[in-house]
C-alpha cells in the first residue's frame, strides 16, 4: 500500500514537472508562433519535456546534487549548438531562451525535491516576466539617470541600511532607536517615490488635478510652489489654486495613512479633525477645478525622488522631535509637547506625525499626541499659504489664502469637538 502510494506521489510530481515546462513553453511557443517550422531551438513541447527531464534527474538524483547539477549542465552543451546556429543565421544575441530552458529544467527537479506547487508557481512568475519583455523595455526607455539612481538609493537604505540598524532604545529616556527611526525614513521614502512615479506615468498633459494629487504624496510643498509659479502666466489662477488644495487634501490623507500604520489607537480622536482638513481643501478643489471648460495643462517641478541628504536631514529632524517632545514633555506637561509640535510642523509635518506615532502611550497619552498632529498640519498648512501668497499672482493668492483659512479653522473647530466629546 505505501509502495503504491508512494508510486502515485512519484507520478504526480513528475507530472508537475511537464505542466512547469509547459507552461513556460506555452509562452514562448506564442512569442515565436510566426517563424518557420524548425527555426526555434526550443518551442512549446520541447519546453515540456525540458521541465519533464528536471524531474527525471531529480528522481535519479542520490541526494548530493551531481545527477541534477550533470543534467543542467548536459541540457546547456545541447542548447549551446542550436542556438549558436540561431545566432548566425538571425545575427540576434539573445540569451533569454536559454536562461529560461534552465529555469524550466530546474523547477522541474523543484516539482519532485521540494513541492509541485513552488515549481507551478515559479513557473508562472518566469512566463509571465517573460511575456512583458515589451513592456519592461518601454519602462527602461522611460527611465532616466537621476530616476535610476533614486530607485536603487531606495533599495539601499531599505534593504541594506535598515537591517544594520540596531534595534535598541538610548538617548533621553529611550526615545532614540535607530531602527525605528531609520524605518520611518524608509515609508516616508517611499511614498515620496510613489508621488514621483505618479506625476512621472500621469504626465504633464493629464491636467493640473490629476498631477496636483499624485504631487501632493511626493511633496504638498513643492507642488504648491510649483503651482504659484505657474499661476504668474495668467488665465489659470483658479485651476492652479485648486491643484494646490488638492494636494494639501493629499497630504492630510498620506498623513492619516502613517498614523493609521504606526499608531491605528490615535484614529479614534483624530478621523473628525483629519477629516475636516481633508474634505474642505478637496471640495473647494472639486469646486474650482469644475470651472475650467478644458483641461489645463501644469508641469509640476518636484524635487529628487530620493535624495539621501533629504533622508538623513529628515532622520534628524524626526530624532530631534522624538528627542524634544519627550523632554519637553516630561518639563511643561502637554503644552511643552504642543509647543515642539507647532515648531517642528513647519519644518515637517511628516516627523512629527511619526513623532507623535512613536512614543508610547504611557509617555504621551492619545488626546495629547493627536493634538500634536493636528497642530503640525495646521501649522504646515499655514506656511504653504504663506509660500503661495509670497510666490503666486493676485488671483491665486486670494483663492489660496480662502482655502487656507477655512482648512485650518475647520481642522481647529473639528480637533475641539473631539477633545469636548472625549473620543480619546
Amino acid at each position: 500500500m505505501e509502495a503504491t502510494e508512494n508510486v502515485l506521489s512519484l507520478a504526480v510530481n513528475l507530472l508537475a514537472s511537464l505542466a512547469v515546462g509547459l507552461i513556460v513553453g506555452l509562452e514562448r511557443g506564442w512569442k515565436e508562433r510566426g517563424d518557420p517550422s524548425g527555426s526555434r531551438v526550443a518551442g512549446f513541447r520541447t519546453f515540456g519535456l525540458m521541465g519533464l527531464s528536471g524531474g527525471l534527474v531529480a528522481v535519479l538524483d542520490g541526494g548530493n546534487g551531481f545527477v541534477i547539477s550533470a543534467g543542467a549542465i548536459g541540457l546547456a552543451l545541447l542548447l549551446r549548438q542550436g542556438f549558436e546556429a540561431q545566432i548566425d543565421e538571425t545575427r540576434n544575441v539573445s540569451a533569454t531562451t536559454a536562461v529560461a530552458a534552465l529555469i524550466t529544467f530546474s523547477l522541474g527537479a523543484v516539482s519532485v525535491k521540494i513541492s509541485p506547487l513552488l515549481a507551478g508557481g515559479g513557473a508562472v512568475v518566469a512566463a509571465f516576466i517573460l511575456w512583458l519583455r515589451e513592456p519592461m523595455h518601454r519602462l527602461l526607455e522611460r527611465i532616466d539617470a537621476h530616476e535610476m539612481s533614486a530607485f536603487l538609493r531606495l533599495l539601499l537604505i531599505t534593504i541594506v541600511v535598515l537591517p544594520a540598524m540596531p534595534d535598541i532604545g538610548f538617548g533621553p529616556y529611550d526615545v532614540i532607536n535607530p531602527r525605528h527611526i531609520w524605518w520611518m525614513v524608509v515609508l516616508i521614502s517611499a511614498l515620496g517615490f510613489v508621488g514621483y512615479v505618479g506625476v512621472k506615468a500621469l504626465g504633464e498633459r493629464a491636467g493640473v488635478g490629476l498631477l496636483a494629487l499624485a504631487g501632493g504624496l511626493a511633496s504638498s510643498t513643492a507642488a504648491t510652489l510649483s503651482l504659484s509659479q505657474l499661476s504668474k502666466d495668467g488665465g489659470r489662477s483658479v485651476a492652479y489654486a485648486g491643484g494646490v488644495a488638492a494636494a494639501w487634501a493629499v497630504m492630510v490623507a498620506r498623513t492619516a495613512l502613517i498614523v493609521a500604520f504606526i499608531r491605528p489607537s490615535l484614529l479614534p480622536v483624530l478621523w473628525l479633525p483629519l477629516g475636516a482638513m481633508f474634505a474642505v481643501p478637496l471640495l473647494s478643489a472639486a469646486l474650482m477645478l469644475r470651472r475650467q471648460t478644458e483641461k489645463t495643462e501644469a508641469a509640476l517641478s518636484l524635487p529628487n525622488p530620493l535624495d539621501l541628504k533629504s533622508a538623513i536631514v529628515f532622520a534628524a529632524v524626526l530624532t530631534a522631535a522624538l528627542v524634544l517632545s519627550r523632554i519637553a514633555q516630561e518639563a511643561w506637561g502637554d503644552n511643552g509637547v504642543l509647543g515642539v509640535a507647532s515648531i517642528a510642523g513647519a519644518v515637517d509635518a511628516d516627523a512629527v506625525t511619526l513623532s507623535m506615532g512613536r512614543l508610547s502611550a504611557a509617555d504621551l497619552s492619545d488626546l495629547t499626541a493627536a493634538r500634536a498632529i493636528v497642530i503640525a498640519v495646521v501649522v504646515n498648512t499655514l506656511f504653504k499659504v504663506m509660500l503661495a501668497i509670497g510666490v503666486g499672482a493676485v488671483d491665486f493668492r486670494k483663492l489660496v489664502l480662502l482655502t487656507g483659512a477655512l482648512t485650518v479653522s475647520v481642522g481647529g473647530i473639528a480637533m475641539f469637538a473631539a477633545s469636548a466629546l472625549g473620543m480619546a
